[in-house]
């Protein structure tokens, strides 16, 4: 059993609202989560995998609701049972009262077109995603409070290879893959794509069969750009689609989990930031299923991919460490003209930290630039700059009067 992280913040949050919302990409083990709370809080537990009850749910939500409420509950898939929310809004409402409903969900419910009720005030939600390598690995702390601490530079760590640190982000953190043979892996993610695409798209909107045949092509490109500039127009040329069909598509994989957008950070002193979001997956294994690529010949044949691989594989570690950070952690990334950094930090007194990912296991002072530039233009903000390389030294370096560290994927990988 491996135990998650963000489990006692969820324990917390019931505490002190009405209805709790875990939502995540499918098989990434909120069912398991959300049973192990029920257990541990005395929670019924429903879920909408259930036919009988997804019936009841869908007939008459409103009698439904109201007899969940007479104890706090558990209701696993809420998005196949949208009927339902206005349903729970109501008796939230007459009963009042903390901790009523533990909801688990696969869509982003803020973003599907069937619901038009808002559950503001009433709700919090929160994501999990696959394991992270510290959950893998039995360790609850989080990285990025680290990062923000200053706590890293004598922090002791064991080098791993790098051949097995791309094993490991070729796996990724889905629980049903992530320790897998490659072919087991393989086909496990090829029935995942197609179950993602055949079944969960029309959960956020009305889609055809051409539709679906669109998305999927759009997310093998997605997994060729991966760690990119987004440019939908290019995109659109490649599909012979529409650039506002692009955008809209995109969104739909956004809401299922599967990528996410990084937004541009902007400084009030950088006069040429760029404004384009870049693209990543939300795991890694994903990524490189798409690409049709294992660890030996991103190591060896195909080396134009591993960069761009690293780097979703440390966004994709980082992402799951802000579900738990002390503070609440944005991410970013940044490019000024001829200066770019990976991601970028932000947390919520506006402070950042910017980091650089290298696929190497060297790193030159002049790969120190991005972030010099925006230490520069972020200032007093400017919280520490780091290099993840695949080295084995944690390494601290200077560059035009800035200080900088430089750690080892291994760091996140144990």
């Amino acid at each position: 059993m491996i135990e998650r992280n963000i489990k006692p913040y969820i324990l917390e949050l019931l505490d002190s609202f009405k209805i709790v919302t875990i939502a995540g990409p499918r098989q990434s083990g909120k069912t398991t989560l959300s049973k192990e709370i029920a257990k541990e809080l005395g929670l019924k537990y429903y879920t909408m995998d259930d036919e009988t009850i997804l019936k009841a749910a869908k007939e008459d939500p409103i009698t439904f609701a109201r007899q969940l409420a007479k104890s706090s509950a558990v209701i696993d898939e809420i998005q196949m049972a949208i009927e339902l929310v206005k349903a729970l809004k109501m008796v939230v409402d007459e009963e009042n009262r903390n901790g009523m409903f533990l909801l688990t969900g696969s869509a982003d419910l803020f973003k599907m077109s069937a619901i038009n009720e808002s559950l503001a005030g009433r709700m919090v939600s929160v994501n999990l995603f696959p394991f992270s390598q510290y959950e893998i690995h039995n360790c609850s702390e989080n990285f990025i409070d680290m990062l923000f601490s200053g706590a890293l530079s004598n922090r002791e760590f064991s080098p791993i290879e790098v051949e097995e640190q791309v094993n490991i982000m070729v796996s990724g953190g889905f629980p049903d893959a992530y320790n897998k043979s490659p072919r087991v892996a393989n086909t496990w993610f090829e029935s995942y794509i197609s179950a993602r695409i055949e079944k969960d798209l029309s959960l956020i909107k009305r889609v055809s069969q051409e539709n679906k045949s669109e998305i999927f092509k759009l997310l093998s490109l997605l997994a060729h750009n991966n760690a990119n500039l987004l440019k939908y127009n290019s995109l659109a040329r490649h599909l012979a689609i529409k650039d506002m069909t692009v955008k809209s598509d995109i969104e739909i994989l956004e809401a299922l989990y599967l990528v996410k957008r990084v937004n541009p950070y902007f400084t009030n002193r950088g006069k040429r930031e760029v404004k384009t979001p870049k693209i990543h997956f939300t795991d890694s294994g994903l990524a490189s299923h798409l690409l049709g690529i294992d660890a030996e010949a991103l190591l060896l044949t195909q080396r134009e991919h591993l960069g761009s691989l690293v780097e979703n594989f440390i966004y994709t570690e980082l992402l799951k460490h802000t579900t738990y950070s002390q503070k609440t952690t944005k991410i970013y990334h940044y490019r000024d003209a001829d200066y770019e950094v990976d991601f970028v930090l932000e947390q919520s007194n506006t402070h950042i930290i910017g980091i650089e990912i290298k696929s190497s296991t060297k790193i030159k002072s002049s790969e120190l630039r991005g972030l010099v530039k925006l230490a520069q233009n972020s200032g007093e903000l400017f919280n520490g700059g780091f290099v993840f390389y695949m080295g084995e030294h944690i390494v601290p370096m200077q560059k035009d009067g800035h200080k900088f560290l430089v750690l080892p994927i291994s760091m996140l990988l144990r």
